[in-house]
């Protein structure tokens, strides 16, 4: 049952202990859903009430917790079968700091060696260049200029590309140019 809007917060003071409005115990005795409605609210109340006192006796001892603390703390001791000490931390630093100069000093040399190829590949480059008014100067004949011509060669070359297909000399080159 829902208890009137008037009384409503009213009634929930009353069920917490707060004195009761003027005029609300007149209300109560004549509305049926506000008195059920109190009652409601009365029983809650009442049930949080012995929730609350539980769990305040259900509290541990403040000196027990100190005790369960200390015996978890001694158990932890004999249990552990390895802490790092001092010297074991300042031996695992300098190994990490060992591989970290290593990798570093590989890293470099590393480095170093591709630099090196690049240059070495540089002058390979120039080694291989050729002055630009030397291919110029150069003939395609060059090479008959330089030797005797045989006998039965000619000196020019000849275009034995079309003999045969009907094509004139005007088409091939037509079809040559893109």
């Amino acid at each position: 049952m829902r208890p009137c809007d008037r009384w409503r917060e009213s009634l929930a003071e009353f069920a917490l202990g707060a004195p009761a409005d003027p005029g609300l115990e007149e209300h109560l005795q004549k509305c049926r859903s506000c008195s059920a409605a109190l009652a409601k609210l009365q029983s809650l109340t009442g049930e949080m009430d012995r929730g609350i006192q539980q769990l305040a006796f259900a509290e541990p001892d403040v000196e027990a917790a100190a005790g369960i603390l200390a015996e978890v703390a001694s158990r932890a001791e004999q249990s552990r079968w390895w802490g790092p000490t001092g010297r074991t931390i300042a031996a695992a630093f300098a190994a990490v700091v060992f591989l970290a100069a290593s990798l570093g000093i590989s890293w470099r040399h590393r480095a170093q060696r591709e630099e090196t190829e690049r240059a070495l590949s540089a002058a390979a480059g120039i080694s291989r260049w050729k002055p630009p008014t030397r291919e110029l100067l150069r003939s395609p004949y060059d090479g008959l200029l330089r030797g005797r011509p045989r006998l039965g060669e000619t000196f020019y070359r000849l275009d034995t590309g079309g003999f045969g297909t009907g094509q004139s000399a005007r088409v091939r080159k037509e079809k040559r140019k893109p």
